[in-house]
């Protein structure tokens, strides 16, 4: 990724429920919330229904809105479900913390335009409740994080320091996830933290990861990026 790519996601979601920096211009939340679907962890794909509200709150339509507009159309088979597993899961959500009703029909009508929307709430309503895990796609998500995230970023909206940093620890999550599989990144962190390695993971480690980050700390790289987006 980009360094201009990184600020303009980190504005995005920034502007969407993530205040890691004040937003500098007009994100768009069709874009950002296909971002995150795109992400493979449970813990990044968890501010989709963050976005989704904040999206909702400040636009009277969304392009996803208009009458014309159907996902499975201009979505693979793979991204519908996951859009369709995170409308019902934002859908429920937004029921159970007793979020404005027009903003809850504005969730159903999107449903609505997805072919198993309605099946799906049905499947996920029971372990919602309960919170079981679920799956949206072939991703298993967490209902009960789903549930203390979304309270923490909207319903409690909180700005305690503490918070701020589980905000920004979530974005670089997700700016990492762009660039390193988790075995990857989970080396990254101990090589951060000094905590020691195996043998295998060292070797793992200066094989490929350590490559990686020499060639993201190079600055032609970095210009030749900027030249070319």
């Amino acid at each position: 990724m980009t360094e201009r790519a990184k600020n303009e996601l980190l504005d995005a979601l920034s502007r969407y429920g993530y205040p890691v920096m004040k937003p500098s211009a007009q994100a768009d939340p069709e874009e950002l919330l296909e971002t995150l679907l795109r992400q493979d962890e449970g813990r990044l794909v968890e501010g989709f229904p963050v976005v989704l509200y904040n999206a909702l709150r400040e636009n009277d339509s969304l392009g996803w809105e208009k009458k014309d507009w159907r996902p499975a159309k201009t979505l693979r088979a793979g991204a519908l479900k996951r859009l369709t597993g995170f409308l019902v899961l934002s859908f429920l959500l937004y029921r159970l913390f007793g979020l404005e009703k027009g903003l809850l029909e504005r969730v159903r009508d999107l449903l609505r335009k997805c072919p198993e929307g309605e099946k799906t709430l049905k499947d996920f309503e029971a372990p919602f409740l309960k919170s079981e895990a679920v799956k949206a796609g072939a991703l298993e998500l967490s209902t009960s994080r789903l549930k203390t995230s979304f309270r923490r970023y909207v319903v409690e909206a909180p700005e305690s320091k503490g918070n701020e940093k589980k905000v920004h620890d979530l974005e670089l999550e997700l700016l990492l996830s762009e660039l390193f599989a988790p075995r990857q990144k989970e080396l990254l962190r101990k090589r951060l933290a000094k905590k020691p390695m195996t043998a295998t993971e060292k070797a793992y480690y200066y094989r490929t990861v350590s490559k990686r980050l020499k060639a993201l700390a190079n600055e032609e790289l970095h210009q030749l990026a900027r030249h070319l987006v």
